[in-house]
């Protein structure tokens, strides 16, 4: 699951929060802009962080 910002309006998209995908908006629930203003804030499962070497 990842999170995504709203770049018109500011608007948090949290996929764990609202049950579906980003791919599954047609349109920003807020400012109904497209949903390819929605820029990716953060997403589960990055890499390694803080993994030793």
């Amino acid at each position: 699951m990842a999170v995504y910002r709203c770049r018109a309006c500011g608007y948090i998209f949290d996929e764990e929060k609202e049950g579906k995908s980003i791919r599954d908006i047609d349109v920003c629930p807020r400012c109904k802009q497209p949903d390819d203003m929605f820029v990716l804030v953060e997403a589960d499962g990055d890499t390694d962080k803080g993994a030793e070497t």
